[in-house]
């Protein structure tokens, strides 16, 4: 997961969904797909946690210099 950017682990994720809404897997594929998903999700979130970091911390960057 590390060596793909956001928009590929989101892509995943989205696939996966669609599999398991098709009903054509069997359980135990469905576990491993959810599983899988659950896994893409928590990385998803962390990236966009980290992007609001990065946000906010330009912001007030900006915001100090404007005062300075």
């Amino acid at each position: 997961m590390e060596n793909k950017n956001f928009e590929q682990l989101l892509n995943e994720l989205a696939k996966i969904v669609k599999d398991l809404e098709s009903g054509n897997l069997s359980l135990e594929e469905s576990v491993n797909k959810y599983k899988e998903g659950i896994s893409l999700s928590i990385e998803c979130k962390k990236r966009l946690e980290q992007a609001r970091e990065v946000v906010v911390t330009k912001m007030t960057e900006t915001s100090e210099e404007k005062f300075n």
